[in-house]
């Protein structure tokens, strides 16, 4: 047999198995139209199905090449805060500490957040906030005294009673400012002066101090501030009687 042979030989083998697959084919198209959108089908419904696992280890990549926090870190992703106490390829759970204003106590609760959390809100850093935090109250008075004088009652208290942190305060607000590279507000106090919808006066106290001390600290100038307040409503009071008695 020759070459010329061979080659018409295997040239009618090919146009017999492609006539083959391709009666296969329209004999069975049906059913392989079937079979196909039925596979389409399954792989549509475990994407639907596994949609939730992807994003956690989306989110675990992200928290992994990121790292916008590590364990013992206090953090707030959405409206839920608290301190990491541990991580998983699906999960970070965390030590919940209160939303509240201004209040910074456990509140006995752990939360499990899932980490595809860390894709759709944004994930914020408060590790600093677990030594010292600027703390912000508001102390009230009816507009009948001296508002400078007050002023620096307030802030005279707050010097004497926190005189046992303040060089430490100074530091680490020095050190958080060569950490982030931004200047931030002064470690002293600071006490702007408003007024409210109704005409009272408002001293807003600013503080930074240890952030477990800083309701302790709240309570303490405004227990001494309303004495001193109420003090001196008393000798105008006093006052006011002996100019009507004269």
């Amino acid at each position: 047999m020759d070459e010329h042979q061979r080659r018409w030989i295997s040239t009618i083998k090919n146009i017999a198995v492609l006539v083959t697959i391709v009666t296969i084919m329209l004999v069975w198209w049906p059913e392989l139209k079937e079979f196909a959108l039925s596979i389409a089908a399954v792989a549509v419904a475990l994407v639907i199905a596994s949609k939730e696992l992807i994003l956690c280890i989306s989110g675990t990549i992200f928290r992994t090449v990121s790292r916008p926090f590590t364990i013992g870190d206090w953090i707030e992703v959405g409206n839920l805060r608290g301190e990491v106490i541990h991580q998983t390829p699906l999960s970070t759970t965390i030590q919940e500490i209160t939303n509240a204003a201004d209040r910074y106590d456990y509140t006995g609760r752990t939360v499990v957040i899932p980490n595809s959390m860390f894709l759709s809100a944004p994930v914020k850093n408060m590790n600093f906030m677990r030594r010292f935090v600027f703390h912000t109250f508001t102390l009230t008075t009816d507009p009948n005294l001296n508002l400078f004088e007050a002023r620096q009652f307030i802030l005279d208290h707050i010097a004497h009673i926190s005189e046992e942190f303040s060089d430490i305060a100074n530091r680490f607000n020095a050190a958080i400012e060569r950490r982030a590279g931004i200047d931030i507000a002064s470690a002293d106090p600071n006490i702007s002066i408003a007024t409210s919808n109704l005409g009272k006066n408002q001293f807003i106290v600013t503080i930074f101090c240890p952030t477990q001390q800083a309701l302790e600290l709240e309570q303490k100038v405004t227990e001494k501030f309303m004495g001193w307040y109420y003090q001196r409503l008393d000798e105008k009071e006093l006052e006011k009687e002996r100019r009507e008695k004269s």
